[in-house]
């Protein structure tokens, strides 16, 4: 094959980084338009998030694929010694997508 077998665990890597940076980044936002809303739209501020900013959920689904390529690097290569650490990135890569970090920001 002419993919290296560590290059999945190195992709599956910066790809959870990318992926938890840019959730970071949405969850930033999210909190600033908390922060500039009042009266009844911060109490129903949980459906102008979902529609405003539903496209962090699509992150996930890119998180998955990290997890994926990280899997796939384990099996295929045994001698490094960073496995659990891909894989626990892009786990948390794909948790943060679903935890409310954005009320941290607040």
């Amino acid at each position: 094959m002419l993919v290296s077998k560590s290059k999945y665990l190195y992709s599956s890597l910066w790809l959870s980084l990318l992926y938890i940076v840019t959730t970071l980044l949405i969850n930033y936002q999210i909190a600033k338009e908390y922060l500039n809303v009042h009266g009844k739209t911060r109490a129903l501020f949980g459906i102008k998030e979902l529609l405003q900013f539903g496209y962090q959920y699509w992150v996930a689904l890119a998180g998955i694929i990290a997890l994926i390529l990280a899997i796939i690097g384990i099996v295929k290569s045994s001698a490094s010694g960073y496995k659990w650490t891909v894989i626990l990135l892009s786990l948390l890569s794909i948790a943060l997508v679903f935890a409310r970090v954005w009320r941290v920001f607040i």
